[in-house]
C-alpha cells in the first residue's frame, strides 16, 4: 500500500469511529426527552405521541 492509501484510510477510520463514539456519548448524556412542551400530556393516546411509532392497518 503506497503512504497516501494508507493516511486515507487512517482518516477514514478516524472519522468512522469518532462519529460512533460521538453518537454514543450524546444518547449517554440526554437518553431522554424531558423538556416537553407546555400543554403537553403523557397520557392521551398514539396520536397525541409523536416520538413513538404509529401503527397502521395494511
Amino acid at each position: 500500500m503506497s503512504g497516501a492509501a494508507i493516511i486515507l484510510m487512517v482518516i477514514s477510520i478516524v472519522v468512522l469511529w469518532g462519529g460512533l463514539a460521538a453518537s454514543i456519548v450524546a444518547i449517554v448524556r440526554r437518553p431522554d426527552r424531558t423538556d416537553w412542551p407546555e400543554g403537553w400530556e403523557r397520557e392521551g393516546g398514539p396520536e397525541d405521541r409523536p416520538d413513538e411509532p404509529v401503527e397502521h392497518d395494511t
